[in-house]
C-alpha cells in the first residue's frame, strides 16, 4: 500500500483497524499495520506512542506480536489541528473558564474540564508555569437572574420585578417585556419595553439592581417584528439610549500618540479616519452622545479635542469645569 504521509490520517486508519477487530480477532499484528500504512517500523512506534499520549488504550501482546485496544475507544482527532489552532483553543478555553466563576454558571465546570482534556491531547507538553492571566471578575450578584430572563425572552413572557435605582431610597415596581440580554463592561443587562407610564419606550436594566426575585406576570407579549437588538446599541458607547437622543457625527482630534492608542483599541467602531499624520489623528463616528461617551473622551484629558458637534464640546467643557471646582 502507498505510504500515508499525513500523521492524522494514519491515526485515523490505526483507530479504524482496532475498532474493526473484536474478541479473538482483536489483535492487529505489527506486519499488518506496516502493510496498511506503508510506513517504517520506527514511524509506527512513534505513531503508537503518540496515540497513547492522546488516550488510545493500546497494549502490546508479545505472544501474538501485535497490538489491540484493551477497551472501547472513540478517537476524536478527525480534523487535523495546526500549532496555531492549538494555541487558539487553549486561549479560548482559558477565556471561557472565567465565566465559570459567576453564579449561575457552576454547571459548566465539567464541560470546561472535558474541553481542557481534549485540548491537552494536542499539546506536546504541559506548560511548566501559568502563562495566561485575566483581570479579576468582580462578584456579580445579578447573574443569578440570567436563566429567568432567558426563559422569559424565549417564551415572550412579560415580567414584573422590583428595581432599585442608586438615587432612590426605595425600589420601584417595573412591568417589562424583555427582548434581549447583553453583557457590557462586566455587567449583565436586560433590554426591552418598559410599561412605566413615564417611559413607555425600550430601555435596559442592570440585573444586579433587581431586588428579590423577578416573576412572570402571566401575560405574553409581541416583540415588534422590526426590532433587532444590535440596532439598539448600534450608535451607543454606553448601554442605554437617551430618551430623546439622535445620531450625530462626532469628530474627535487626538494627539499623534494617543491617536495610535485609539486605533489599536478603539472605544467605538465603526469609525472613519479623516486624517492620520505625525501631528494628529482625526476620526468621525456616528453616535448618540451620552454620559458614557463624555467619560470616555474625558479620560483622554488634553490629548483629545471634540471638533463636532458643538453641543458635545459644550458638555465636555461643563464636565471639566465641574471636575475642576472639586479641587478649588
Amino acid at each position: 500500500m502507498a505510504r500515508i504521509s499525513n500523521a492524522s490520517e494514519r491515526y485515523q486508519r490505526i483507530n479504524y483497524l482496532f475498532n474493526l477487530r473484536k474478541g479473538n480477532q482483536a489483535i492487529v499484528t505489527t506486519e499488518e499495520l506496516l502493510g496498511h500504512l506503508g510506513i517504517s517500523l520506527r514511524q509506527l512506534r512513534t505513531d503508537i506512542k503518540k496515540m497513547k499520549e492522546m488516550g488510545a488504550p493500546l497494549e502490546y501482546v508479545a505472544r501474538e506480536r501485535g497490538w489491540r485496544y484493551n477497551r472501547p475507544f472513540d478517537f476524536s482527532e478527525s480534523i487535523p489541528l495546526s500549532g496555531e489552532d492549538i494555541m487558539q483553543l487553549r486561549l479560548a478555553v482559558a477565556t471561557l473558564s472565567q465565566v465559570n466563576q459567576l453564579p449561575g454558571f457552576e454547571n459548566l465546570t465539567e464541560i470546561f474540564g472535558k474541553i481542557h482534556q481534549s485540548v491537552r491531547r494536542w499539546v506536546r507538553q504541559e506548560a511548566t508555569a501559568k502563562a495566561l492571566y485575566f483581570d479579576p471578575i468582580p462578584s456579580y450578584e445579578g447573574s443569578i437572574h440570567l436563566p429567568f430572563f432567558l426563559q422569559a425572552i424565549e417564551t415572550t413572557r412579560q415580567v414584573v420585578f422590583n428595581y432599585q435605582p442608586f438615587l432612590a431610597s426605595e425600589p420601584r415596581k417595573c412591568v417589562f417585556d424583555p427582548y434581549f440580554l447583553r453583557q457590557h463592561h462586566q455587567r449583565w443587562y436586560v433590554g426591552g419595553f418598559s410599561h412605566d407610564p413615564e417611559e413607555l419606550f425600550i430601555r435596559t436594566y442592570p440585573l444586579e439592581r433587581i431586588t428579590g426575585l423577578p416573576e412572570l406576570s402571566g401575560h405574553f407579549f409581541n416583540k415588534p417584528q422590526d426590532f433587532h437588538p444590535p440596532d439598539y446599541w448600534k450608535h451607543l458607547v454606553g448601554i442605554n439610549r437617551p430618551a430623546h437622543g439622535k445620531v450625530e457625527s462626532v469628530v474627535l482630534e487626538f494627539s499623534y500618540l494617543h491617536g495610535q492608542y485609539f486605533l489599536s483599541t478603539p472605544f467605538f467602531a465603526p469609525f472613519e479616519v479623516l486624517e492620520n499624520t505625525r501631528e494628529r489623528l482625526v476620526v468621525k463616528m456616528q453616535l448618540m452622545p451620552d454620559i458614557e461617551l463624555i467619560r470616555r473622551v474625558a479620560a483622554y484629558g488634553k490629548e483629545v479635542k471634540v471638533l463636532a458637534p458643538a453641543s458635545l464640546s459644550e458638555r465636555l467643557k461643563k464636565f471639566f469645569k465641574e471636575a475642576l471646582n472639586k479641587y478649588e
